[in-house]
């Protein structure tokens, strides 16, 4: 995780479960008051769906800031230092073009549907898709975080090979056969 942002990753973390125990509170008390009361609360719905896509992409990016997304790095602990720093760099501009189209078609969308609100809650349609432009701009700021570290030296665990451990393909005969009597 990147040092200078680790303050706002332990926010992001309690925005998280903050968000998450809300929809549970909201769908549950829909839930009670539905089957319950014939009842309900009209913008639990709503509410959630907004709240749910705010935890996703915030997950994502506090994902990507721990080094907690999928990584396969069976290619890359092969590779010798210099290649695994060459694909480093390739993978960073890569995702970085992601984050800028991302960060591009959210823009665009939260412009043509912030005036649109939803009907129960009033809440603008928009605000739903300020949550990706939120996401890619974050997501650039530590992927940019990573390539100047990794300019100074530092490559992250994966890239830098420190859980890179070639798995032995010799196999101990003693294990493997059984006694025969």
């Amino acid at each position: 995780m990147p040092t200078p942002l680790k303050w706002l990753f332990k926010v992001f973390d309690t925005l998280i479960v903050v968000g998450m125990a809300v929809i549970s509170i909201l769908v549950f008390s829909n839930v009670v008051l539905r089957y319950g009361f014939s009842s309900g609360i009209s913008a639990a719905v709503e509410l959630s769906r907004v709240i749910l896509v705010w935890v996703i992409f915030l997950g994502a990016v506090a994902g990507l800031a721990k080094g907690a997304h999928l990584s396969v790095d069976i290619l890359i602990a092969r590779l010798p230092q210099k290649a695994r720093f060459v694909c480093f760099l390739v993978a960073q501009g890569l995702m970085l073009w992601c984050c800028w189209l991302l960060a591009q078609g959210s823009w665009a969308l939260t412009r043509i549907e912030w005036g649109n609100v939803t009907p129960l809650t009033g809440l603008p349609v928009g605000l739903t898709y300020a949550a990706g432009l939120f996401a890619a701009v974050m997501m650039a700021l530590v992927i940019l975080i990573e390539l100047w570290g990794a300019l100074r030296g530092t490559l992250p665990s994966t890239w830098g090979g420190a859980h890179a451990q070639e798995a032995s393909m010799a196999v101990d005969p003693a294990l493997t056969q059984e006694k025969i009597q």
